[in-house]
């Protein structure tokens, strides 16, 4: 009882599916390293969107990067701001939640908000990608590099959350 006590009054999280959940460092590791690539691909759409002849990617067919990034909802709804810098913004979060992860392996609470981020991360995308498909008719691959690594940050988040599989009882033969 004293230990849970303790634990609760240090900030960490305490229970069955905090004591057995993941808390390696390599999950952490890895979502800054996605958190890094999203900074950088939205770092560089940022630039595109105010040189646009800096852009490298298709510009016919189905994969049109220019229809999708010069469309109106290439802006943030109602100002003239990419659509990019919120993007650089999720990363920028992820990024310090990640590297909180890493000095606080054991924060559960950390491992959970970030789950929750990174779940919005995904809403954002999947509309996104609706917006690509259904409205613009075009994909632009740079942004679908960053979706994938919105769906890849929300399912690292999510299998941080519950018990490895070493950690599970063993079951009873009978």
């Amino acid at each position: 009882m004293a230990a849970v006590a303790a634990g609760a009054a240090s900030g960490a999280a305490v229970g069955p599916a905090t004591a057995n959940s993941d808390s390696s460092p390599w999950g952490a590791v890895a979502l800054a390293a996605l958190a890094v690539f999203g900074m950088g691909v939205a770092g560089y759409l940022t630039v595109v969107h105010y040189a646009p002849a800096l852009l490298v990617c298709s510009a016919q067919g189905l994969v049109n990067c220019e229809a999708v990034l010069t469309s109106a909802q290439s802006v943030v709804p109602g100002t003239v701001i990419p659509i990019t810098v919120p993007g650089l913004a999720f990363f920028l979060i992820s990024l310090g939640l990640a590297i909180a992860q890493l000095g606080r392996p054991n924060n559960y609470r950390l491992r959970q908000a970030h789950a929750v981020w990174g779940g919005l991360g995904l809403l954002t995308a999947l509309y996104l990608v609706f917006v690509e498909l259904v409205e613009l008719h075009n994909i632009c691959l740079w942004c679908s590099s960053v979706h994938i690594a919105l769906l890849v940050t929300f399912l690292i988040t999510l299998w941080r959350l519950y018990p490895q599989p070493s950690a599970a009882r063993p079951l009873h033969s009978h």
